[in-house]
């Protein structure tokens, strides 16, 4: 079956900002795994021509956002194809670009572009930046994303057997379907949906006068029916009405979705990383060497209990190296390859707790004086809109300058603009990945799977993908208490005693003074994590849970 994924954002390669964090970098990572396995599979996004925001740090202001152009005419080819889109009673036109993701067969990702002449100014804005502008800007994104993209596809003469909605964003391509087909039942033969994230502020929901006045040439759908609450039309409800599966991305986010969705049928498939991509170099020559075949089949990397314990440190420091090298040349501070070396990449916002470990420095301080050198490196951006998430950085940017006059056994580093190019060294280089959102709001994670697989040990509150792979001492250790897969209650108040606990009388101690253990457990972390959360298990996983399971005629 031709499955056409419909998404808001994707990470396809550095030079292309189209991505905000995890969900485009996920899109990006199933891509090359369709064309690996030879799936027929093709891509719908908006084109972003500003990216999404370049983000430049200053110790007063905090983050500032840049545009971030790029040379899309140069990475992308124009496909020559316009359809018309009735936005708020005007006929507007939608152009696509087109990128070709190689392998066993080409997944052809496409960029929906209304930058057309003739179009409306503010029309020719809706495809300028990822996630710019305000409620009704979002809903002009949504409406070509869903009309526009399935119009496109109609137009290019693609014949498409599955539409996977990916997020709320996508739902409005339902809107389409049921033009054409004008049964529930047979659009929901045709669609799966998979919810991205347990937080409610993640859903899109628009008034229903900000609906009718948008889609004014639609007067044949029957709106007042898809209200759900407060005269607002909720597109992830709307996207789970008109689907046949409906689908979490953890075994935990299952339970969580059925409650917020109000769903009692929800699927899951665990998100996987796509190995190939963002194992580093170093380890790379290690795993050919030692387990050949991996990268087609990552289920070998099992035989990474075999791995001699000296090359694969050798590996690991080479890989910190560049790091180090990498942090000197961004931030100007100087970071030993032979401390401890904590790492933290996630989007800044308050629920997912980026200054945790930050927060009684008197503490971390005093357990590095008597344990061992602590280096902790952060990065990642607080969405432009994110004041909240904002205030975060700052209180980050602050406590850097503070530890500086209180010790030289601690040492915190921000690393400005992550992006792909510097995850890929910070999953690979630092000793070990922090993860502490508060629970059960993680839907998944997925950059402790890519740590994981360059035998970086997790140290992560048991949520997501965590609460399935972790296990305490084995690979990594647990933040807080494990809760039962159904218990839903947000949690997260006896984290930081938990993670200055281990930090000092495990983690400390193993790095320090038990270099066997240390990488006993490394080759554990590869072993565990890569033949697993891997996305061709991912997309293997969709065929035959999600994909299968809808019956199109």
């Amino acid at each position: 079956m031709t499955v056409a994924n419909f998404v808001m954002e994707i990470g396809i390669e550095n030079a292309i900002p189209t991505y905000s964090g995890g969900l485009g970098v996920l899109a990006g990572d199933a891509a090359f795994s369709f064309a690996d396995l030879g799936f027929p599979a093709i891509y719908v996004t908006l084109l972003y021509k500003m990216g999404y925001t370049s983000q430049k740090l200053d110790r007063s202001a905090g983050q500032i956002d840049l545009d971030a152009p790029w040379d899309y005419k140069k990475l992308l080819t124009p496909l020559g194809i316009y359809v018309d889109v009735e936005i708020s009673g005007k006929v507007q036109k939608v152009g696509a670009w087109q990128y070709i993701v190689s392998g066993k067969r080409d997944v052809p990702v496409l960029f929906l572009d209304t930058d057309v002449e003739g179009n409306d100014p503010g029309t020719r804005q809706i495809s300028a930046r990822l996630y710019g502008g305000d409620q009704w800007h979002r809903l002009m994104q949504e409406m070509v994303l869903g009309i526009g993209g399935y119009r496109i596809l109609q137009a290019m003469g693609r014949a498409i057997d599955i539409y996977h909605l990916n997020e709320s964003h996508a739902a409005l391509l339902v809107v389409e379907l049921m033009r054409q087909y004008r049964e529930i039942a047979e659009v929901k033969k045709r669609c799966v949906f998979t919810a991205h994230t347990p937080v409610p502020a993640g859903y899109d929901a628009f008034p229903l006068t900000m609906i009718k006045e948008a889609f004014t040439h639609y007067d044949w759908v029957n709106w007042e029916a898809e209200v759900t609450h407060e005269g607002k039309i909720d597109l992830s409800r709307l996207a789970v009405k008109y689907s046949s599966v409906t689908n979490a991305v953890s075994l935990k986010h299952r339970y969580v979705s059925e409650r917020v969705l109000n769903h009692g049928k929800v699927e899951y498939v665990t998100n996987g990383v796509y190995h190939r991509r963002w194992i580093h170099d170093e380890l790379k020559k290690l795993y050919d060497k030692h387990i050949p075949g991996w990268e087609d089949t990552p289920a070998l990397l099992t035989q990474a209990l075999e791995l001699p314990i000296e090359a694969l440190e050798g590996a690991h420091l080479r890989a910190k190296s560049e790091l180090m090298d990498m942090l000197y040349r961004s931030t100007g501070t100087e970071f030993s390859k032979e401390h401890l070396t904590v790492g933290l990449a996630k989007r800044v916002t308050a629920y997912k707790r980026n200054d945790l470990i930050l927060t009684d420095l008197d503490r971390l301080v005093a357990i590095a004086e008597r344990r061992g050198p602590i280096q902790v490196i952060l990065a990642g951006k607080a969405h432009p809109r994110d004041d909240v998430g904002k205030a975060v950085l700052r209180n980050i940017l602050d406590k850097i300058e503070k530890i500086g006059t209180k010790t030289d056994k601690v040492r915190i580093a921000y690393l400005e603009n992550y992006d792909m190019s510097n995850a890929k060294a910070l999953v690979a280089g630092c000793d070990v990945w922090l993860n502490n959102p508060r629970r059960p709001l993680e839907a998944c994670g997925t950059s402790g799977m890519k740590a994981a697989m360059n035998a970086v040990l997790n140290f992560s509150v048991y949520d997501g993908w965590w609460l399935e792979g972790g296990v305490e001492g084995v690979n990594g250790w647990g933040i807080g208490r494990r809760a039962p897969w159904g218990d839903l209650t947000e949690d997260g108040d006896s984290d930081l005693p938990d993670l200055y606990h281990k930090l000092s009388e495990f983690i400390l101690p193993a790095y320090y003074h038990e270099k066997e253990k240390w990488w006993t457990m490394g080759k554990n972390s590869i072993a565990t994590v890569g033949p697993i959360f891997n996305s061709y298990r991912m997309v293997n996983e969709y065929e035959a849970k999600v994909y299968s399971r809808a019956r199109p005629s």
